[in-house]
């Protein structure tokens, strides 16, 4: 797996966790759908951009490395949304 797709995943993962934390799990439709994708487009050109700067942006990823970091992406997003519950009572 190339970085740049690994860190547009872990990205996507996180910011969409917080995104429907954020919004109650209430986020529906055409308002849902908006979200996800300017996540999507932001993480993207942040990613590409981050590596593109320090010239790894054609790096592959061990398998290994890719899982435990999409794992600990969903770990840190499962955090965050706790965080965030506990504070909006």
């Amino acid at each position: 797996m190339k970085l740049l797709t690994l860190t547009e995943y872990c990205l996507l993962i996180f910011f969409t966790g917080v995104y429907l934390a954020v919004t109650g799990f209430t986020a529906q439709d055409i308002g849902l759908y908006i979200g996800i994708a300017l996540i999507y487009t932001f993480s993207h050109i942040f990613s590409k951009r981050l590596l593109q700067k320090r010239g790894k942006e054609q790096q592959q990823v061990n398998l290994f490395f890719s899982v435990l970091a999409i794992v600990g992406s969903v770990l840190i997003t499962v955090f965050f949304i706790a965080a965030i519950a506990s504070f909006a009572k």
